[in-house]
């Protein structure tokens, strides 16, 4: 029976678990952002080193400049210090990978603008304002998240190049030698970005596999009992708050250790693995199908009430009979049970498994309601 034969209330506030999880994103475009979000919360755990490094490093390099007679605009070098170690603060803040990329940047430029107000005033500023750029820029290549990002921060960085290589009186030899370790330095750092996104990428799609693993039932393809339970649970937190009724079907094979007893395990497998697609087949994308183990399954309907749960219990009943079962009709036992004001989604389900029992001593193939 196909999803649009159900009951589909509005449901005016989307449920955590529709969201695109690490392991189940909707589309490409899903993915990547999820991947960008979770490598920018993973970075920022590290802003604040980071931060501490880019302004311990201006301040050695002032105190060294201070050495070299004559220092110029100390005053202003100092000044930066503070806005360096403010950009690299809204980094570890910054609540968007775009975001996150302009704080980055902001702080590249603070700490290259200091060691170019540093290379000022000294007899050969490249070579003084090389080292600064080399540094910076490879050791900054694992921080991007986008290659537009990494092209923004190398900009910020090498800008300051311009005013002494274009310098007229500026050294043949040095300007030479600058623009080759500079670029270089660039390669360097081009190449480190991408083996680390890639390193990156792979490590995140690693994540999404095992989390799909855990999150999976193997035979049925089901959500596992735990992954369930935490879906549930954050179901009914949000019914808790907007007053949404949350409804649960528990749904069991009747006579099934018979169907194992005559035909084996495998025809017993083959007929959990048919049920699980019909049902998944069945049932809208809002909700939830989880095996709680052996020929039990339960269904999580947000935002429906009783008397369109046994709806679309009745419906699944009737489908579940087409499924192919070697000794006889597929037929199974369900209960239903509504979360009620202050129960805890344990005892909901501990309700609606009481209702299932109802209803195999009913008869079996049945819809039942808890008390």
């Amino acid at each position: 029976m196909p999803a649009s034969s159900f009951p589909t209330p509005e449901r005016p506030l989307p449920l955590p678990y529709e969201k695109p999880m690490l392991q189940r994103a909707a589309s490409a475009a899903d993915q990547e952002k999820i991947y960008r979000d979770h490598t920018r919360e993973r970075l920022q755990l590290t802003a604040i080193e980071m931060g501490l490094t880019a302004v311990a490093g201006s301040v050695a390099a002032l105190l060294a400049r201070l050495l070299i007679p004559m220092p110029e605009y100390v005053g202003l070098r100092v000044l930066l210090l503070p806005l360096t170690a403010l950009f690299a603060f809204l980094i570890a803040r910054a609540p968007s990978v775009q975001t996150y990329g302009l704080a980055c940047m902001a702080t590249i430029a603070t700490v290259s603008f200091n060691s170019y107000l540093g290379a000022l005033g000294t007899d050969r500023p490249l070579m003084y304002f090389l080292p600064a750029a080399i540094i910076i820029a490879v050791t900054t290549s694992f921080f991007w998240i986008t290659l537009a990002q990494w092209v923004g921060g190398s900009l910020a960085c090498y800008a300051f190049f311009l005013p002494f290589v274009f310098d007229p009186t500026a050294n043949r030899t040095d300007t030479v030698f600058t623009l080759l370790y500079a670029g270089i330095a660039l390669a360097t750092g081009f190449v480190t970005h991408r083996r680390i996104q890639d390193y990156q990428r792979r490590a995140f799609d690693q994540e999404c596999r095992l989390a799909e693993l855990s999150a999976t039932d193997a035979l049925t393809g089901a959500r596992s009992r735990a992954e369930f339970l935490h879906q549930a649970e954050q179901a009914a937190g949000l019914a808790r708050e907007t007053g949404a009724p949350l409804a649960l079907l528990y749904l069991d094979i009747d006579h099934f250790k018979r169907l194992n007893d005559s035909h084996g395990h495998a025809a017993g497998d083959a007929v959990l693995r048919g049920m699980a697609a019909a049902l998944r087949q069945a049932l809208p994308q809002h909700d939830v199908l989880g095996r709680l183990g052996g020929e039990e399954f339960c269904v999580l309907l947000p935002g429906q009430e009783q008397a369109q749960a046994v709806a679309v219990a009745e419906r699944l009943r009737l489908l579940l009979a087409q499924v192919p079962r070697p000794d006889e009709r597929l037929t199974v036992s369900v209960g239903i049970a509504v979360l009620r004001a202050d129960e805890s989604v344990m005892h909901t389900l501990h309700r609606a498994d009481l209702a299932m029992l109802k209803a195999k001593q009913s008869g079996r193939d049945r819809v039942c309601t808890a008390d």
